[in-house]
């Protein structure tokens, strides 16, 4: 009787010398594994932390493109007899609840607008300042005098008193050289001089310009609440004077404003922007509660910082996603090449394994003697792997649980492999002698081997359809989506058992045709190919590779084609123009843009929301006032959909008398459906309301304007109102009432950027106008490091898996080599020539190369088909309409390639290796 010592002793004993050895004889075929291990735990560690340093600096740039947006703005609370006081307080404030995370904050300080006759032409003005809550000195930096003398406080003989009852009350201020030279203000000759306030013939208020300054630099925190100090603002107002000069008030004359414009009719605020210098995703998340807590407790705070990140979480959800689907695609293709390279090592060892067991060793011996061997192998791999990874990556966070799978491969797959190899050598299962029963066994293993197909084949199922009703989930930092990134790999795996069933019966048919061919080549290619049909591992691996292949080339062009409509939709044209074209310098350009070269056309829009349909409905509209006609050209040549009847909304005949031509969206039309009107439908306009004739529907979504470069143009843009309503500007203006003056514009043509690069519009601080070029703001959406970061991966992926399944064949081939030479040897020495050698190894390797790319190119299409919404595509792409996945040919014709010159270069490598085999050796030993 043994006892478990002996059989322990049994199982290890000579463990470590036995795979010592073994490792020695097997050292090149080893180290491929190891360099192959190697890779994919480098891949798999370092992947979810690239992803994870790409989101870092995502979201920097994200918060740095939402600009003047995303700062923290406060308001001092109660009411102080000085400016300094309540804006140092609130500074303050502003340092203890957000002691990190915020860059300098800065006070202004502004008056109420008033209107300046100026020596052109009047202007709007208000007196500002920027207060030092910081550093007393600070605003030093700010400016540079360039003309005149810096202002300084009043002397006591120039203000009103008992004995100047007569003087006006005076402060002096500094206006800045751009301004002074669009005004035409000048005080080379002396101060220009600013009345505020008169009573009758008596000024009350003066104040004197007495220098003209340049900010040392004009995108500095300081003017982000005061842009007026920089340059001439545009503004809207009910009168004709539309712009605004600030006059510059330095701090050691604020005692006298004061005098002049009480405290509390200043209105002064202490913005702090975002320090992103170092910033990570974490240190904005954190900030992002505190504003949200900060904003919710005290009502001070003023943000769009968390509308800003929680677009960018969207995104970055959405790019983890893809990015999942990669990094385990890469895993699970380099796995499999694992499992095919332990195979290759237990083929090799098979008659060393057979007698071990027929000596009577264990199937556990067999095990621990395996791992024995693999276990400090994969240990060391993993250890010089992590040391790369945390030197190249320091301080980045991702999970290792991919890696940690496929190193479990590593050890488990030469293992098991070695197990079944020694079982299937040696059984002490007896064979029935009666054929009834040898019957029944084998329909019991076929039905478990049915079985566990079909278990596949639920899983995939399974998969894909709990990922089709879950949709874009988030993960936690550094982490995968399992679910979504095991859908296409089961997927695969599932056709790949499918191709195993349906193989034999196409090989069988190809088998009789070559039966009537002439010459050996076609029936030993096909007689070979049954053999190979119904390998499971190898079919497998091919699919897979071939499938994630695909997938991630489609993922590529889907990103890409949907950011090119993105552009296409957002901006609508090939320049768009947004903002005050009301203004002499728009109203120039309108009239300029559409004669020039290479324009097309110039379609002028304004867009009305919350507009009034019918009457007592409760129903609103967004109205869009647009040129029809040329609206429908300018989306023809964009390729975008043209509503049918758009282009005849601007046919002549409309009059005060008639209905507008209009189109609703099918909303509204549903909606009005319930409401029948009489006397025609009504849709207010600005202060007036017309009658429309509907002549159609129109899909036509509310434009957004100028779509920013951060993540919140990836969002869709909200419906406030029922529906929408498109109708012609001339048709409106014919009606006679008040026709909305334009505030955006389309441009469209082959030279409509440089027509508009030569118009020399001002910047739009200056302007009012806004220039989007299509292309323009296609490459910045583009080059968003999370965008471009995932492009990388994703296109980098399919390179990668392209290699792997390059390597996969070649195991195969390798795999197979030992049984295929023995036979073809032994037909050399018949008169096989090297020719019907060829087109054996060819033939057997068919099924799997056909079945493989096949199986695996519909895959790659179908699923990412299938699981759209959990993609993300909008987020990523900026596309309004959602994403949709586009079909790429270019990754199948890239799997072929690779597959194809894997099958060339094998078949060749072992041609030249048989050629030296000695066909005397052969007759005389049998085989080889």
């Amino acid at each position: 009787m043994t006892t478990p010592g002996t059989r322990v002793r049994a199982t290890t004993a000579g463990a470590l010398l036995l795979g010592r050895r073994r490792a020695a004889q097997d050292a090149g075929l080893l180290a491929g594994t190891a360099l192959l291990l190697l890779g994919a735990l480098l891949l798999a560690l370092a992947l979810p932390r690239l992803v994870d340093r790409a989101a870092d600096s995502a979201a920097r740039v994200s918060v740095e493109r939402a600009g003047t947006a995303a700062d923290v703005v406060a308001s001092p609370q109660g009411t102080a007899r000085d400016l300094l006081g309540p804006a140092s307080a609130t500074a303050g404030w502003l340092a203890a609840e957000f002691p990190t995370g915020l860059g300098p904050r800065t006070a202004s300080a502004r008056s109420a607008t008033f209107v300046v006759p100026g020596p052109r032409h009047e202007f709007l003005s208000r007196v500002a300042l920027v207060l030092p809550v910081e550093d007393e000195d600070r605003d030093a930096g700010l400016v540079r005098w360039v003309a005149g003398t810096a202002p300084q406080p009043v002397p006591e003989e120039l203000l009103p008193g008992p004995e100047r009852p007569d003087l006006p009350s005076r402060v002096e201020v500094g206006m800045s050289a751009a301004a002074a030279q669009t005004l035409g203000v000048r005080v080379d000759d002396g101060p220009f001089l600013v009345e505020r306030s008169r009573t009758r013939d008596r000024v009350d208020t003066l104040l004197v310009v007495t220098g003209l300054y340049e900010p040392l630099d004009p995108g500095h925190t300081a003017w982000r609440d005061l842009p007026e100090l920089v340059d001439v603002v545009p503004v809207s107002t009910a009168s004709d004077v539309d712009t605004l000069v600030g006059l510059y008030v330095p701090p050691e004359v604020v005692s006298d404003l004061t005098t002049v414009v009480p405290v509390e009719q200043l209105r002064t605020t202490v913005r702090a922007p975002v320090d992103t210098t170092h910033a990570t995703l974490a240190d904005l998340r954190a900030l992002r509660r505190t504003v949200l807590h900060v904003a919710a407790t005290s009502g001070r705070v003023s943000t769009d910082l968390p509308a800003v990140l929680d677009a960018f979480e969207a995104r970055l959800v959405a790019a983890r996603a893809q990015a999942s689907l990669t990094i385990i695609g890469i895993a699970a293709t380099a796995a499999l090449c694992l499992v095919l390279a332990g195979g290759l090592l237990a083929g090799r060892r098979r008659v060393l394994l057979a007698a071990e067991r027929a000596r009577g060793a264990s199937l556990a011996s067999v095990v621990v003697r395996a791992l024995a061997e693999t276990v400090p192998l994969v240990l060391l791999t993993a250890a010089v792997a992590v040391a790369v990874v945390l030197a190249t990556l320091p301080g980045a966070t991702g999970t290792a649980a991919v890696a940690v799978g496929v190193a479990a491969v590593a050890v488990l797959a030469p293992a098991v492999l070695a197990a079944h190899a020694a079982a299937s050598a040696w059984t002490r299962r007896r064979v029935p002698t009666d054929a009834e029963e040898r019957a029944h066994l084998a329909t019991l293993r076929t039905a478990r081997r049915v079985t566990l197909e079909l278990l596949v084949v639920v899983l995939a199922a399974a998969a894909v359809v709990s990922v089709r009703r879950r949709g874009l989930v988030p993960v936690g930092d550094g982490d995968v989506d399992p679910l979504l990134a095991a859908a296409p790999v089961l997927a695969a795996a599932a056709a790949a058992l499918v191709l195993v069933r349906v193989a034999p019966a196409a090989v069988r048919a190809a088998g009789r045709v070559a039966a009537r061919s002439r010459g050996l080549a076609a029936p030993l290619a096909a007689a070979r190919a049954q053999g190979a049909a119904t390998a499971v591992t190898p079919l497998l691996a091919v699919t897979v590779a071939v499938a994630l292949v695909v997938l991630s080339g489609t993922l590529v062009q889907s990103v890409r084609a949907g950011q090119e409509d993105a552009a296409d939709l957002r901006v609508g044209a090939d320049v768009r123009l947004d903002g005050r074209l009301d203004r002499e310098v728009g109203r120039a350009a309108l009239a300029a843009l559409p004669d020039a070269p290479g324009v097309d056309a110039v379609v002028r829009g304004n867009q009305l929301t919350g507009r009034t349909v019918g009457s007592g409905l409760g129903l609103s509209a967004t109205l869009l006032v647009v040129d029809a006609p040329e609206l429908a050209r300018v989306r023809a040549a964009r390729g975008l959909p043209v509503d049918p009847g758009l282009a005849a909304l601007g046919t002549p005949g409309t009059d005060a008398g008639t209905p507008v031509p209009a189109l609703l969206s099918p909303a509204l039309v549903e909606r009005l459906a319930a409401h029948p009107t009489e006397g025609g439908l009504r849709i207010g306009v600005v202060n007036d309301a017309v009658t429309v004739d509907v002549r159609g529907t129109t899909d036509l979504l509310p434009d957004g304007g100028a779509p920013p470069l951060d993540a919140r143009a990836a969002a869709p843009v909200p419906l406030e109102d029922d529906g929408v309503v498109v109708v012609d500007r001339d048709a409106l203006a014919a009606t006679g009432v008040a026709v909305p003056t334009p505030d955006r514009a389309w441009v469209s043509g082959p030279g409509a950027e440089a027509a508009v690069d030569a118009l020399g519009l001002p910047p739009a601080t200056a302007s009012g106008i806004t220039v989007t070029t299509r292309d323009g703001w296609a490459r910045a959406w583009a080059g968003d490091p999370l965008t471009e970061a995932l492009a990388t991966l994703q296109t980098a992926g399919v390179g990668v898996l392209a290699l792997l399944l390059v390597l996969t064949l070649v195991l195969v081939v390798v795999a197979t080599s030992r049984e295929r030479g023995r036979t073809l040897s032994t037909l050399r020495t018949l008169g096989l020539d090297a020719r019907t050698a060829r087109a054996a190894t060819l033939g057997e390797l068919a099924p799997l190369v056909v079945g493989g790319l096949l199986g695996g190119a519909v895959i790659g299409l179908v699923v990412p088909w299938l699981v759209t919404d959990a993609l993300g595509l909008p987020w990523l792409t900026g596309d309004p309409r959602g994403g949709h996945v586009v079909p790429a040919v270019w990754p199948v014709l890239l799997a072929a390639g690779a597959l194809l010159a894997a099958l060339t270069v094998a078949v060749a490598v072992e041609q030249l290796v048989r050629r030296r085999d000695r066909l005397g050796e052969v007759l005389r030993v049998g085989d080889r």
